[in-house]
């Protein structure tokens, strides 16, 4: 039943692209967070570090705590703590991605993941959010994608409502433009047919010309 509500999440997150991933845990359970940051190939980032976001109200701006930093340019270089962090965190060996043992409620939250580029590339960070429970029951694990689920839909509808614009649009546009054509043409047609007949006599000869008419 977890594993079906962690490929619920990826499903979301691959639908929608806004939504970040969401791990969820027991307390008192070992958890790793993976680095989420986009990063390409190729490329060998400068350094990565590990901060908690927390935020007063969804409007208000993020605040990143700083958790971790690992220079990548260096072999075995040393993982350096934030000034201020009490609990214990520590980087997979040879990997970006955070381990977090012994997790509690109080280690639910926002996570990002910050990749610092060399000169010439962008700079890279993703989020990763991080649910923890005293006990673990299906409502909770309903409640917990209850709102990634309203996104979903609420996204596809928002798609479907584009496409059928982008439609009616172009729909409308092929007929105001047919409606021009047949316009023209009648205009055409008309002006053509008053034109006079043209009566040419040589001698005992008769020759008409009538307006030629296009269709």
């Amino acid at each position: 039943m977890l594993l079906h509500y962690y490929a619920l999440a990826w499903l979301t997150f691959a639908l929608t692209g806004a939504v970040r991933p969401e791990i969820i845990s027991l307390k008192g359970e070992d958890v790793i967070l993976s680095c989420e940051a986009s990063s390409k190939p190729g490329v060998l980032y400068r350094s990565v570090i590990w901060y908690k976001v927390t935020k007063e109200s969804e409007k208000s701006p993020r605040l990143l705590n700083g958790l971790v930093m690992k220079k990548l340019t260096k072999i075995n270089s040393r993982l350096e703590i934030y000034k201020g962090v009490t609990r214990h965190v520590e980087l997979l060996e040879n990997s970006t991605n955070l381990f977090l043992p012994n997790v509690t409620v109080e280690d639910s939250g926002i996570y990002s993941c910050f990749l610092s580029a060399p000169l010439g590339h962008q700079n890279q960070e993703g989020d990763v959010h991080l649910s923890v429970y005293d006990d673990l029951t299906v409502e909770k694990l309903e409640s917990s994608y209850r709102d990634p689920l309203y996104i979903v839909a609420f996204a596809v509808l928002a798609l479907a409502l584009l496409v059928m614009f982008i439609s009616y649009v172009s729909l409308r546009n092929i007929f105001q433009n047919n409606k021009k054509s047949l316009k023209d043409s009648i205009w055409k047609m008309s002006h053509q047919g008053k034109e006079p007949m043209v009566t040419l006599q040589s001698k005992n000869l008769v020759c008409k010309t009538v307006p030629e008419v296009f269709v």
